[in-house]
């Protein structure tokens, strides 16, 4: 819940403003009086308008330096994002995408030659076992010899 200092203070707040200003606007007078009373009411009327002067410059100055404020993060933020450059992250993302694909050709050589030396140790097991003319000629047929 909302404390309610602050959801009553500003009703009462600007509506005493809005009387304020309305009598220092309004044009009834009295029939009956004197300069001494005028005067008086004048240097009421003033001092509500002086009171009112007063309020709407403490608004225009909090009002400024929350902008100022405002501005000075903004510009923080603009020079952080031209600090990133770009072009160079570019370049280097560039970079890790010719690496990578270096390392595929790598890795598939190397399952290529891994399997390579797997196929050439099985084919010297087999024939050192059971000689030229046992599997390699069932699995083959009748060829020439190596």
């Amino acid at each position: 819940s909302m404390p309610m200092h602050t959801t009553n203070r500003r009703p009462n707040r600007n509506q005493r403003e809005l009387s304020q200003r309305k009598d220092i606007f309004s044009n009834r007078r009295e029939k009956k009086s004197s300069t001494a009373s005028e005067a008086q009411s004048m240097q009421k009327s003033l001092m509500r308008t002086q009171m009112l002067l007063k309020n709407e410059s403490q608004r225009v100055s909090t009002l400024a330096a929350a902008i100022e404020e405002d501005g000075k993060r903004l510009q923080d933020t603009m020079d952080h994002h031209k600090s990133l450059d770009i072009k160079n992250a570019g370049e280097a993302l560039k970079g890790l995408e010719r690496a990578q694909q270096n390392e595929q050709r790598v890795l598939m050589a190397s399952v290529s030659f891994f399997f390579l030396v797997v196929c050439h140790v099985l084919y010297s097991r087999i024939v050192a076992k059971f000689g030229l003319g046992g599997v390699y000629t069932a699995i083959f047929g009748e060829g020439e010899e190596l």
